[in-house]
């Protein structure tokens, strides 16, 4: 292999630090992003499809140079826009009802205790549909982690009427499901 190499448009130090950096965030945020993008909709593998694309894109921004402050955010944000472009090209929407495998993560140590859970779950499931599109992808995003400014980042909001429709969705949450 002479002369035959890859060759690298980054100094080995450089390109050695990119792919650490890459990789520690890969480690911590894979299975938030997947989670993520479930809920909002895609098939399990669509959202494998759309975290490695995501991941890619970050590495390829890193190794270009760019200063990712806030990669967490940056991340969800290219994967909640390649998700929007997945189900608009598939004509789906946000808040298609929840498939009965769902229902199969349940406990069901006793048929009572699988029933109740299974009644919470619906309940829960009817009244997040109730939501409207905003609040819902600001609750998941909340629920997956991210602070408000890292919401607004995502969605393209600002941090007060990120914390409002957060504040909003769970009051209609707690209203449906009786808290």
């Amino acid at each position: 292999m002479s002369g035959d190499g890859f060759p690298f448009a980054l100094p080995a130090s450089r390109f050695a630090a990119v792919n650490r950096e890459a990789t520690t965030l890969f480690e911590e945020l894979r299975k938030p992003l997947l989670r993520y993008l479930i809920c909002l909709g895609l098939s399990a593998d669509e959202a494998q499809d759309v975290v490695q694309d995501a991941f890619l894109n970050l590495h390829r921004s890193l190794a270009g140079g760019a200063s990712n402050e806030n990669a967490r955010a940056w991340l969800f944000s290219v994967a909640h826009n390649q998700a929007r472009n997945r189900q608009k090209s598939y004509h789906r929407r946000f808040g298609r009802p929840l498939e009965d495998g769902a229902f199969e993560m349940l406990d069901e140590s006793t048929p009572e205790h699988a029933v109740l859970k299974k009644e919470k779950f619906r309940q829960l499931s009817s009244a997040i549909r109730t939501l409207t599109e905003a609040e819902r992808e600001c609750l998941l995003l909340r629920a997956e982690g991210l602070r408000y400014r890292e919401i607004g980042e995502v969605l393209e909001m600002a941090t007060s009427t990120v914390a409002d429709t957060v504040d909003r969705a769970v009051r209609k949450l707690a209203g449906k499901c009786n808290v």
